[in-house]
């Protein structure tokens, strides 16, 4: 419980599965009190009715659900269905309540979960907006019901609906607003943390963290150490200024040819770089290592408009199982052994 509550706090993508999973239950708990209701009074219209809500609901929500689990987050139709979601669940409430007793009905506080559910996106104003729609679909149903409705008793009860549902769009819109600004602050701390400030690649701080889960947990990678060969050459003839600039283009080649869902690009240090890369097969490595010595030997720099360039050295091991410091001391001695070679190479070890 305590992790998939963490999940739902830390991810949108979680708290919309909760949401699509409340829709069903509302849905088969209005099934029931509509049933109920018509076998104590039977009426032809509102059973046709019904029907229909019923059928385009469950066309909604399983086509909803079919795009939230399938389409990758950010998307538009993933975007489009999350979002979307409160506009169907308000259209539902508008029809379902009327038709399971109106304002008797058990299910007039779905409203409150659905202004919590608009203010996850739209926030204060979003929170404030969806509650006066609520009370003016309140108030069409009340003043249609009830017969008394300048009676003191019924005056209070609607009254104090419309303070309720104020109450929940104003209150709950702030309360949440802040909870998102909260997380995104957090967030945006903890990605700046993990990030080197130079190449905006991930740090050495997070490159242990990955390696240690990564090993934990038994994932098959390679891990490959590369550095710029003579790099305090260039930081003595061309400045430091350079220097960076020469970081971070390479950063910049490295990371366009790792595939996002295949490895893991990290600065390790100085003008060391540190690859973790999620495969069994060595030519799959051999493949993207030799392209990124290709692709930064061939990459020209400038300084002052004169051009230059750099090449790098490649150490690469398959892991066995090996502690963290252990597989990082043997890659080490691959990449030196790189060097010792005269550069520009790559040295495995654990082929195959």
């Amino acid at each position: 419980m305590k992790n998939f509550l963490r999940t739902a706090y830390q991810s949108d993508h979680a708290l919309e599965v909760i949401f699509s999973s409340l829709r069903w239950f509302f849905l088969v708990i209005s099934i029931s009190v509509f049933t109920i209701q018509y076998v104590e009074n039977p009426n032809q219209l509102k059973l046709n009715l019904f029907l229909s809500l019923v059928i385009f609901g469950f066309l909604y929500m399983g086509i909803s659900d079919y795009y939230l689990h399938k389409s990758p987050e950010g998307s538009k139709m993933y975007t489009i269905m999350t979002k979307g979601g409160p506009g169907f669940d308000l259209i539902a409430f508008s029809a379902l309540v009327p038709l399971t007793g109106g304002v008797e009905s058990p299910l007039l506080p779905l409203a409150y979960l659905i202004i919590l559910h608009v203010a996850v996106y739209w926030r204060f104003i979003g929170g404030i907006i969806t509650a006066i729609l609520f009370i003016l679909i309140y108030s069409i149903i009340f003043f249609i019901q009830v017969s008394d409705v300048y009676s003191l008793y019924s005056f209070m009860i609607y009254c104090s609906q419309v303070f309720f549902l104020i109450l929940i769009g104003g209150l709950g819109g702030i309360i949440v607003s802040r909870e998102r600004n909260h997380h995104s602050e957090k967030n945006l701390l903890a990605e700046a943390a993990s990030r080197d400030y130079l190449t905006n690649l991930l740090n050495h701080r997070s490159f242990q963290e990955y390696l240690r889960k990564d090993l934990e947990n038994g994932i098959d990678f390679y891990l490959v150490l590369t550095d710029i060969d003579k790099f305090k050459s260039i930081n003595d003839q061309y400045g430091h200024v350079i220097g960076d600039k020469v970081l971070r283009q390479i950063g910049a080649i490295i990371s366009s040819i790792i595939p996002e869902k295949q490895g893991e690009v990290f600065r390790y240090g100085g003008e060391e770089f540190a690859l973790i890369l999620y495969t069994n097969e060595h030519y799959e490595v051999n493949k993207l290592l030799v392209e990124i010595k290709q692709s930064v030997s061939n990459h020209i720099f400038y300084s002052e408009g004169k051009p230059f360039s750099v090449t790098m050295s490649f150490g690469s091991c398959k892991q066995n199982g090996e502690e963290p410091n252990i597989l990082v001391g043997k890659v080490d001695k691959l990449l030196y052994q790189a060097k010792d070679k005269g550069r520009n190479q790559i040295v495995y070890s654990n082929v195959g």
